[in-house]
């Protein structure tokens, strides 16, 4: 039962996704130049030249993966009895209670993108090819997170399972755009500045398109 009324739920989130991944690249395209757009489509293939011709980061996935559990887990007030990482078994948080949030944290977060967001706000400005070079690793690991985020669903890891995965991926689709914006911020001229009127601008553009859907729909079908 838990399982279809949180699928129920996650259909119109899955629909709002849809409208937010229409009406994103008009707003990001006037933010990125042509050669800041293939560093990152550069950064995104160096990733998938290191999993399919070097060799798989999985240790390194698996620990973001767990610390995020782990953060989210003592956000909530949880008592972690244990947190292992072994090449054999993966990961693995041991607490006393879990919930949606600490379920999902890690696939809506991408942890090492969230890390690396505080050097270059320092180092921004002071070195020359300091935005290219995040650029470059923020697409590098926005794909790792994509991809190991995606094997996760296809592999039914218990934390997606737990909600089903219907609301799962809405719920981390949703959370995947919404870091879009931010994630790029940094390597571009604009930096952080005009990122809250983008947002607005963006959320706007798509409310306005989900209303017109739902009325298109309404009266559409009484006509």
């Amino acid at each position: 039962m838990r399982i279809f009324i949180y699928s129920i739920i996650g259909i119109p989130i899955l629909f709002i996704d849809a409208v937010l991944i229409y009406t994103l690249p008009g707003h990001l395209i006037g933010r990125f130049t042509a050669t800041q757009a293939g560093i990152m489509f550069g950064g995104a293939l160096a990733y998938m030249a290191v999993q399919f011709l070097v060799r798989k980061p999985e240790r390194l996935y698996l620990w973001g993966h767990e610390l995020t559990h782990l953060l989210v887990a003592k956000l909530f007030l949880r008592q972690v009895h244990g947190f292992h990482i072994t090449s054999r078994a993966g990961g693995k948080v041991v607490i006393d209670r879990t919930n949606v949030a600490i379920d999902l944290a890690p696939y809506a977060v991408p942890f090492y993108n969230a890390v690396a967001l505080g050097p270059i706000l320092l180092l921004r400005g002071q070195h020359r090819y300091a935005g290219e070079i995040y650029l470059a690793a923020a697409a590098f690991l926005f794909t790792m997170h994509l991809v190991f985020s995606l094997e996760g669903f296809l592999h039914k890891q218990p934390d997606v399972r737990r909600s089903g995965r219907i609301f799962s991926g809405a719920v981390v689709l949703l959370f995947l755009l919404l870091w879009i914006p931010l994630l790029g911020a940094p390597g571009t001229a604009f930096g952080i500045r005009g990122l809250s009127s983008l947002y607005r601008e963006w959320i706007g553009s798509a409310g306005l398109l989900f209303k017109s859907s739902i009325l298109l729909n309404i009266f559409g079908g009484t006509g």
